[in-house]
C-alpha cells in the first residue's frame, strides 16, 4: 500500500508559482503503458494494456482512474517472456524484454470497441475503385481456371 502512495504522489506535480495559474497542476508519471487490440476475442468492457514490469496492479488502478477517469472494477495480470532470436552466421542470440500485460474490467458497464480505420465502406469508393476491384476479380477468376488445368495454358 506504500507504494501506491508514492506512486499517488508522484503522479501529481506542482509547477513552480506563476501569477497567472496559481493553482495549476501537471501529472507526471514514471511509466507509460499502450493499450493494445487484443488478439482473442475479449468481452467488450476488458481493456488489454501492455505496462512496464516495475507497475503494479494499484499503480495501474490509480494511473487509470486519475488520469483517464475510465472506471476499473478488475485487473488482471501476466508476464509476457520477450522473443528470442538467433542469428545462424555469428551465432548471436538476443531477446527482447519481458513486459507485463494487463486485462482491465471495466464497471458501471462501460464498453471500448476498436474503431476499424483501415476498412473503406462499399459506400465510399469511386466508380474507378470499383472497376478496378472488378477486374481484379475477373483476372484472378482466370487464373484459378489456369491452376485447375494443372498449370497447362488454356491456349494448348
Amino acid at each position: 500500500m506504500a507504494s501506491s502512495l508514492v506512486f499517488r504522489q508522484l503522479l501529481k506535480h506542482r509547477l513552480p508559482w506563476h501569477p497567472d495559474h496559481p493553482r495549476l497542476k501537471v501529472l507526471l508519471t514514471p511509466f507509460c503503458i499502450k493499450l493494445v487490440r487484443p488478439g482473442k476475442p475479449q468481452p467488450p468492457d476488458t481493456l488489454q494494456f501492455q505496462i512496464p514490469m516495475e507497475m503494479g496492479r494499484q499503480e495501474l488502478k490509480i494511473y487509470l482512474e486519475e488520469l483517464y477517469n475510465i472506471p476499473v472494477a478488475d485487473i488482471r495480470v501476466r508476464i509476457q517472456m520477450g522473443k528470442r532470436a538467433r542469428n545462424w552466421q555469428n551465432r548471436m542470440y538476443w531477446k527482447t524484454e519481458d513486459y507485463k500485460v494487463a486485462y482491465v474490467v471495466m464497471r458501471d458497464g462501460q464498453t471500448f470497441n476498436f474503431p476499424d480505420l483501415l476498412t473503406k465502406k462499399e459506400e465510399d469508393k469511386t466508380e474507378v475503385e470499383k472497376m478496378e476491384e472488378q477486374m481484379y476479380e475477373t483476372e484472378a477468376g482466370k487464373q484459378r481456371e489456369v491452376t485447375r488445368r494443372g498449370g497447362i495454358n488454356t491456349w494448348f
